[in-house]
C-alpha cells in the first residue's frame, strides 16, 4: 500500500506456508513412518518430493478423487502438484513404503 501523503511503501511480512522443511528431514520422515501424505496445497515439499524422486529417493503417489493411489513415475509429477500425494520409502530390501527396520524382521533367516 502507498501512502500518497508522505510517500512510504508498507511491506508486509509474508506468512510461511503450512509446512517448510528441509529434504533431509523430510527423508527422515519418510523413511521412519515408511509413508508421509501431502496435502494438495503443499507445493514447496512436493517441489523438495520431485528433486527425491529424481535421485531414487522417494516413490511418488498421487491420491485420485476415489481415494485410490497411482504412480507417479519421473516427469509426471509436475502434472499432478494440484492433487494430494502419499510419499513412500522405496524398496530397497522388500515392499515399498515399508518403514526402516520392518524389512530386517520381516525377512527370513
Amino acid at each position: 500500500m502507498i501512502d500518497q501523503a508522505t510517500n512510504v511503501i508498507t511491506f508486509k511480512p509474508r506468512t510461511a506456508s503450512a509446512v517448510q522443511s528441509h529434504p533431509k528431514s523430510l527423508l527422515e520422515r519418510i523413511y521412519t513412518a515408511g509413508s508421509l501424505a501431502l496435502p494438495a496445497d503443499d507445493v514447496a515439499t512436493k517441489t523438495a518430493a520431485v528433486m527425491l524422486q529424481a535421485l531414487g529417493f522417494v516413490v511418488i503417489e498421487e491420491i485420485l478423487a476415489d481415494g485410490t493411489p497411482r504412480r507417479l513415475v519421473r516427469g509426471q509429477a509436475r502434472q499432478a502438484m494440484d492433487r494430494p500425494w502419499r510419499l513412500l520409502k522405496p524398496a530397497f530390501s522388500g515392499e515399498i513404503g515399508v518403514p526402516d527396520g520392518e524389512a530386517a524382521r520381516s525377512r527370513p533367516v
